[in-house]
């Protein structure tokens, strides 16, 4: 493909036509002389460079990322710094009100959770930056419904394999998953090797209805989790100290030098909201209670986003109390 013959080089428009050599000048990288700042048309870049305030870093973190180049480090501190600013607090106020009317007019479950400590959505996105992150389109930290959704999923499986083993590590998990989305004739066949009690009959069964099978769509409904306030993030470092090996290319030794990378983090203490709703002519609605209190478990006692394993990701509940039950209590 063509490069833009707007984007900047050396304060010149690139050439659209090809040299001697076949090859058209834009398709070389930029050298450490050149002014290249931004992989945008000039006119784009100059309309961002106007811009005092930023109101989405979303948008900066996703589509102005400058170029590189030699001052990688320095460059990339500038575009984290800058995606690390609070988003527009009348934008995220909006969507979130959009989002509640959504949620109510489907008849949801709606509560709030807080992040224990900090909380990392989205680290494996690809990105220029190397480091990932969720942003919702107005600039604000979120975790999309289909995680939302994954995270209870696998809390329920988790306790229905606890039920079938006294230790669910030596079930075969993947086994099960697949045998509880298989069609209704052929679940009942492959899940009587286990044998199964009727309570685990019951909480295999709603664990379909909810989460639904390779035929049937289930029955919750899963929304977005977004934050209640605009609040900025906070920049958190990895330090892998054996880079070789972890590359395969040598054995741990302790003249390897430390690679930090530093990626963007929710702090702790922020609010998100969280809503689960059913769908509309789906069997057995009460169903909804069971899925609330699935995912309040599995974001208290799984965790969301990256780095579950180092304490990053889970919630707690925004007030002292439980319910009943043993779960998060929820508004």
């Amino acid at each position: 493909m063509s490069p833009n013959p707007h984007y900047p080089n050396r304060g010149e428009p690139l050439s659209s036509k090809p040299s001697q050599s076949g090859k058209r000048s834009g398709d070389a990288k930029p050298s450490s002389g050149q002014t290249f700042e931004y992989p945008l048309p000039r006119e784009v870049v100059e309309v961002f460079k106007k811009q005092k305030e930023v109101s989405n870093p979303g948008l900066i973190f996703e589509r102005f990322v400058p170029f590189l180049g030699e001052q990688k480090e320095t460059r990339r501190t500038q575009a984290l710094g800058a995606a690390q600013k609070a988003p527009d607090r009348g934008a995220l106020t909006a969507a979130y009100q959009r989002w509640e009317a959504l949620a109510r007019a489907n008849g949801a479950e709606i509560f709030t959770l807080k992040t224990d400590w900090r909380f990392i959505p989205g680290l494996g996105r690809k990105n220029a930056l190397e480091i990932g992150f969720s942003f919702h389109r107005y600039g604000f930290p979120y975790l999309p419904g289909s995680s939302v959704k994954g995270i209870a999923r696998t809390w329920a499986l988790y306790e229905l394999a606890s039920r079938l083993k006294k230790d669910a590590n030596t079930l075969d998990l993947n086994g099960l998953d697949q045998t509880l989305a298989l069609e209704e004739s052929e679940f009942k066949k492959a899940f009587q090797i286990h044998h199964p009690g009727e309570e685990e009959w019951l909480l295999a069964s709603a664990f379909r209805d909810v989460f639904g099978t390779l035929k049937c769509v289930g029955g919750a409904v899963f929304f977005d989790a977004i934050p209640i306030q605009a609040f900025a993030l906070d920049l958190d470092i990895m330090n892998p100290h054996y880079t070789p090996y972890y590359q395969g290319k040598e054995p741990p030794v302790d003249w390897h030098h430390p690679n930090l990378i530093t990626f963007l983090a929710v702090p702790a203490g922020k609010e998100f909201a969280f809503a689960v709703a059913w769908r509309r002519g789906a069997p057995n609605p009460e169903l909804l209670k069971r899925a609330c209190v699935w995912l309040k478990s599995a974001l208290r006692d799984l965790g969301a986003g990256a780095k579950t394993s180092a304490g990053y990701g889970y919630f707690t509940a925004t007030s002292s109390e439980e319910t009943d039950d043993g779960s998060l209590s929820g508004g």
